[in-house]
């Protein structure tokens, strides 16, 4: 059962990776001329300062099991060559295989200068968390609000949260700690 739900977010994502790049191919006329884009494979440039990344990151976790994460940012600087620091207003959508977490908060891209090819990433977010099917440390079909923070190191990412439980309306709501280690930004 667990294995044909892997399968088919594993099958659903090729899908869906594939229809992109057979649109992305497509040639069209280009009636006035552009500037040159920054766009690359798997990033949606929506204007100088807004990005959409469909996949960042593949998590397994607590409670989502495994999961991919998919985020839209806006850059709050316009001037951002030879920055030190960006600062970064970060929106994600984490579906898992027992779970799925949508987050708003705070992002930082720390880039020393003398390592332009090396970022640290930092993130502090509010995250409301959706359990089903078989999540760890918590039960399915309840609903929690939280905070996360996370850091990621040449692209492998580590999460830490704390959730409460907003389901259910009697006294002994749940809360728990949450742990998130995967591979992306």
């Amino acid at each position: 059962m667990k294995f044909r739900l892997i399968l088919n977010v594993l099958c659903a994502v090729s899908l869906f990776l594939m229809f992109i790049c057979s649109v992305w191919c497509q040639e069209s006329e280009e009636t006035e001329t552009q500037k040159k884009s920054r766009d690359a494979w798997g990033m949606f440039q929506l204007s100088d300062q807004d990005v959409l990344l469909p996949i960042t990151s593949i998590e397994w976790g607590m409670p989502d099991r495994w999961s991919i994460t998919s985020r839209y940012i806006h850059m709050f600087q316009k001037d951002r060559c030879n920055k030190t620091l960006l600062n970064n207003l970060c929106v994600t959508l984490s579906p898992g295989t027992a779970g799925g977490r949508f987050a708003i908060g705070y992002q930082g891209i720390l880039t020393p200068p003398s390592m332009h090819a090396f970022a640290l990433l930092s993130e502090a977010r509010a995250v409301l968390l959706r359990t089903w099917g078989d999540p760890l440390a918590t039960k399915p079909n309840h609903t929690f609000v939280g905070g996360e923070l996370r850091i990621t190191i040449v692209f492998i990412n580590f999460g830490i949260g704390y959730y409460n439980q907003i389901s259910d309306s009697r006294s002994d709501r749940e809360q728990f700690y949450g742990l998130h280690i995967g591979f992306g930004i």
